[in-house]
């Protein structure tokens, strides 16, 4: 019988009414209820019920499983109740006092087993950091709490470790995600190295050093993790790792350094490092590195006397590693032979040398580097024939697992670049079966990125040769994989696609794919919809498991709507489906505007160049496991559509190219104009307008003009508007137009997504955003921007047989004033790219350079003076000139004067007069006058400050007293506090909370993420955590911003946060 929650709070007979009025009473009453059942010595604990309590007990923990992996957590909790039996687990998981943690704590250390489950350690973390008050108190003597919970954060980074690498290549997506959570708990455990013992500190330092080189073979991985790499593995070798062990890694770290920054120092690091080690025996892979670094020395580089010593190098290394290369090994051997061989074969008049090297990452990507190689000169592009012959020679009758799949790999690649007949073709193909099928004595490949790659492959070859017998065999392999793997959205959408191309065999193949399938009940739905051509019933069963699968990641396809694709490693699901969280009365405002979108395309006959993302299926959010934690407030229900290959428009656009923009841009205006033109007019003009501009515009306003600005934001709206108002155009309907809502397929034909906005705007007023809102443009280039204008202008024209064009003078004037009104949107958002904000104000600068603009021009640049004041950076330099640390180093100089400092000499309250802070300052290195300070002290992304005329004074942070009134209340939601790991045992063990120590007030905020902050700048830090402070009775004062004073916290009210809450999944 399962037990639910429920169940267990009946038979505990725990109410509310028992829990009421007891501060912090609520989770404990909960684990009580758990505890009572887990300790009931006649219970013989089945793995269903114990699976219930993990769900009841610890469902922040489910949905991270989910994502690493876990398939079955029933089967997670049998493999822990099978190690430490079934009474120990639950015990584990209701404890019954927080003894019962620490001794079962000890118990896993005194059992000295070599197995470390994941599950059970973060059950530990978890209960350590839950009750850490409790804990702390019932340590047994010579333990002390931060060792402990540093120790089994210790065994959940070697956990997550393991995990990852058992998943491996199989699953890459799981593989990563885990990879990224180990690399959290690494980097806790080496900043905290003093808890660790010095013979075992290089296992997790390496580690930590190994984690993004891992990455790195499998996704993007960032120039400062790479480079923060070589330093801990340098720092791991230095702590006893042999460096046989961590130097292939170093050269492996050094060659993604390359691949990410095209700088060829990082080369010379690599062969420095090789050089500096030559005291040990290196590898197979810390030979192949090294030559891979030598060729990499030659590729792209001048035909001249230095190729024959880096070829020389790269061949000796070579020869080293190929005696004792395995299997994965041999391949890349194999790989960089040839490549070496046809650096040797440049002829003398060749300029220069392209070998394509960069970016073969890992040897699962050797396929799609064939590609690579083909389009990166000679005489890299002769390389995918040569390799194929060679692999083909060397690895084609190879047992091995990992070659056959990496030569079947390359053959199915090397089908679209050989421009071999398709007969030729379609025997590649037969190859790159045969090697997955097996032959005698050497078994399929049987993983599933393999058999989904193999039923592929198998269309792929009918296609080419017109069997009605591979088709078969194809479509009964994916239906067989739809059945027998049901959480795989893969198949489903290779047979969409399949059902898309129509039929193309007679009844006798539906016998055919019957007679594989015989023995699934199941699979009739799936041969009738295959044979029917029905696509969309695969799609939608694919959308229902593409939003939880963890073997895919999403996408966000940008703007503000939340709309995410998904992808699989192999590629198959990549730009297919498209999802969006929305409300009922959104999506039927969505449906009624596409179906009119779509008659006009049709009735004007443009619809092979424009059109709407097709509509599979919604899915419900209240049938999805953890919705709540996934989508905004207020989804009721996803919608899912069809979308095939391309990008968001936004990723097609660059200053950097802007005649490319410019094409771009102007058809994206034609269908913004027949978008406008199909929705019906209202009787009467659309009279809100102004009321609704006016919200929007000065909303924007508020955060640009400065506190102490003379003019407020109604009185420029009042200034703008009429530069609108006087033209006399119609308004448009809103489409909300900026380039994340539109996408571009792989032939150019542009899609609308997100129709669902209301309203009316001036015209003009969308085209401004869809230019201008992502930089695509140089702000000087008006000449493109009145192109986009023109083709709006005629396409408007041409929508409607009843309607002339708008006259283009006067659209180009509402657009350019506009274009201030999107400028001001770029600077106020804070969370807006850096890149935007320097478009924003290099537009305020442009349009306050043109005096033929008038009353825009003038608006322009008070704005631009206004902003410039706001942002805190004064001077007569343009605003995109201007660099932030001046004002930063102002900033840090004046917080610390202001809360600490001996130069000024506050008054009760805090304040001081401007001029004599001014006086402070000159003191010191930093000094600036009184308007500088104040615009500092008043900029847009400062809240430590406060400013009352003349005076100024820090909001918070004193360490000496200060008489601020804040404001008494409750945040409505958990405060976090980073400290010290060596706080832990003051905090909890001596029961003496938080305390403020130097300052006035235990300072804490709503935003984890500025906790974390806060904390690194005092070196190794635990993330504390206050769940409820209205329930511990604590009195709380808002300093403003996200942070919160109180007097004290007591070890009663807090928690450690686990380190897995840190975790981002996607």
């Amino acid at each position: 019988m399962r037990v639910t929650p429920l169940d267990l709070a009946r038979r505990s007979r725990v109410t509310a009414s028992d829990t009421d009025g007891l501060p912090g009473r609520g989770e404990a009453a909960h684990a009580t209820s758990l505890a009572q059942l887990a300790s009931s010595p006649t219970r013989e604990w089945t793995d269903a019920e114990l699976t219930s309590m993990v769900e009841s007990g610890f469902p922040e923990m489910i949905q991270l499983l989910r994502w690493l992996g876990c398939d079955s957590l029933e089967s997670w909790v049998g493999e822990w109740s099978l190690l430490r039996g079934a009474d120990w687990v639950a015990s584990v998981l209701a404890p019954s006092n927080s003894v019962r943690t620490i001794d079962a704590w000890r118990e896993v250390l005194d059992a000295r087993s070599d197995e470390i489950l994941l599950l059970e350690t973060l059950v530990f973390e978890t209960n350590l950091g839950r009750y850490a008050h409790e804990a702390a108190r019932a340590m047994p003597r010579r333990f002390r709490y931060d060792k402990t919970l540093h120790v089994v954060r210790q065994r959940a980074a070697l956990a997550l470790w393991e995990h990852a690498l058992t998943t491996n290549w199989r699953r890459p997506f799981v593989f990563c995600r885990a990879l990224r959570l180990a690399r959290i708990y690494l980097a806790g455990v080496v900043a905290d190295r003093e808890f660790t013992d010095k013979p075992v500190r290089f296992q997790f330092t390496g580690r930590l050093g190994q984690a993004s080189v891992l990455l790195a073979r499998f996704e993007q991985v960032s120039v400062a993790d790479l480079v923060q790499s070589t330093d801990v593995i340098r720092r791991s070798i230095e702590e006893g790792n042999p460096a046989c062990d961590a130097v292939p890694y170093l050269l492996e770290a050094y060659l993604r350094l390359h691949d990410q920054t095209g700088d060829r120092e990082y080369l010379g690091l690599a062969l420095q490092a090789d050089r500096s080690f030559s005291g040990h025996t290196p590898g197979v892979s810390w030979q192949l590195h090294v030559a891979e670094a030598w060729l990499r020395l030659a590729d792209g580089q001048p035909n001249d006397a230095n190729l024959p010593t880096y070829l020389d190098r790269a061949e000796k290394a070579l020869s080293a590693a190929r005696s004792d290369a395995a299997a994965e090994e041999s391949v890349r051997c194999t790989v960089l032979e040839r490549v070496a061989s046809a650096a040797r074969s440049v002829p003398d008049l060749l300029p220069t040398v392209q070998l394509g090297l960069k970016r073969l990452q890992n040897p699962f990507g050797l396929g799609e580097h064939l590609l690579r190689f083909a389009e990166s000169g000679y005489p890299a592009d002769s390389l995918p024939a040569i390799l194929v012959d060679s692999l083909r020679r060397e690895f084609g009758s190879a047992g091995d697992p990992l070659p056959r799949r990496l030569l079947s790999d390359c053959l199915r690649v090397y089908t679209q670049i050989s421009g071999d007949t398709a007969m030729r073709q379609g025997e590649y193909l037969r190859e790159a079966l045969r090697l997955q099928e097996g032959w005698t004595g050497v078994g399929p490949l049987t993983d599933e990125l393999s058999r989904i790659r193999y039923a592929d492959d198998l269309l792929e070859t009918a296609a080419l040769q017109g069997s009605s017998e591979l088709w078969s065999l194809g479509m009964a392999r994916l239906i067989r994989e739809v059945e027998t793997n049901p959480t795989s959205c893969v198949p489903l959408v290779r047979l969409g696609r399949e059902a898309d191309k129509g039929l193309p065999y007679d009844g006798s193949a539906e016998l055919q794919v019957r007679g594989q399938l015989k023995d699934l009940a199941q699979a009739d739905i799936w041969i009738r919809a295959a044979m029917a051509g029905d696509s969309k019933l695969f799609y939608k069963e694919a959308a229902a498991r593409a939003i939880s699968s963890p073997d895919l990641v999403r996408r966000n396809l940008g703007g503000r709507s939340n709309v995410v694709t998904v992808e699989d490693y192999l590629g198959f699901t990549t730009a297919t489906l498209v999802f969006k969280p929305t409300n009922s009365l959104c999506f039927e405002r969505d449906t009624q505007k596409s179906l009119a979108v779509a008659n006009m395309l049709r009735r004007l006959g443009v619809e092979s160049e424009f059109g709407i993302i097709d509509l599979i299926t919604t899915i419900v959010t209240d049938d999805l496991a953890h919705a709540e934690e996934e989508f905004p407030d207020g989804t009721e229900i996803l919608t899912v559509r069809r979308f095939e290959h391309g990008a968001v428009l936004a990723e097609r656009l660059s200053p950097a190219t802007p005649d490319a923009s410019s094409a771009l841009l102007r058809r994206a205006a034609v269908f913004l104009a027949y978008i406008h033109a199909s929705e019906e007019r209202p009787g009467k003009p659309a009279t809100s307008v102004r009321k609704d501009v006016s919200n929007e515009v000065r909303r924007w306003l508020k955060n640009v003009l400065p506190p102490q600005w003379s003019e407020d934001s109604a009185a420029v709206f009042k200034s703008w508007w009429p530069l609108i108002e006087e033209l006399g155009l119609p308004p448009q309907p809103r489409r909300d137009a900026h380039a994340f809502n539109w996408l571009v397929t792989d032939d150019e034909r542009i899609i609308a997504i997100d129709l669902e906005a209301t309203r009316w705007r001036p015209m003009g007023y969308e085209l401004a955003q869809l230019t201008d809102d992502v930089p695509a443009f140089p702000v000087d280039r008006w000449d493109l921007r009145r192109a986009v204008v023109e083709e709006y202008a005629a396409a408007l024209g041409r929508s409607s047989p009843t309607s002339s064009a708008p006259d283009v003078d006067q659209l180009w004037t509402a657009y350019r004033v506009s274009l201030l009104a999107r400028a001001l949107r770029g600077l106020s958002s804070r969370d807006n790219e850096p890149d935007a904000r320097e478009h924003s104000e290099a537009l305020l600068d442009e349009m306050s350079a043109h005096i033929e603009l008038g009353p825009l021009r003038e608006l322009a640049t008070r704005l631009r003076d206004a902003w410039a004041v706001r942002r805190g950076s004064l001077g007569s330099t343009p605003l995109r000139k201007r660099q932030d640390g001046r004002r930063q180093r102002i900033s840090r100089t004046l917080a610390y004067q202001l809360r600490h400092g001996q130069l000024v000499r506050p008054e009760s309250d805090g304040w001081v007069a401007v001029e004599n802070v001014v006086s402070a300052l000159a003191e010191t290195s930093q000094r600036a006058d009184a308007e500088e300070l104040l615009a500092v002290a008043q900029a847009w992304d400062e809240d430590r400050f406060e400013v009352d005329g003349r005076r100024i004074r820090a909001r918070y942070g004193h360490s000496r007293p200060a008489a601020i009134e804040y404001e008494s209340g409750q945040p409505g939601g958990p405060l976090y506090h980073s400290t010290p790991t060596s706080a832990l045992h003051g905090i909890f063990e001596k029961e003496e909370g938080l305390l403020p120590m130097t300052r006035q007030w235990v300072h804490l905020t709503t935003d984890r993420d500025t906790a974390l902050r806060t904390g690194l700048r005092h070196g190794p830090s635990v993330l504390l955590s206050v769940p409820d402070p209205a329930t511990q009775g604590l009195e709380c004062l808002h300093s403003g911003g996200t942070i919160w004073l109180l007097k004290a916290v007591p070890p009663t009210a807090l928690t450690v946060v686990p380190l897995y809450r840190l975790f981002s999944s996607h």
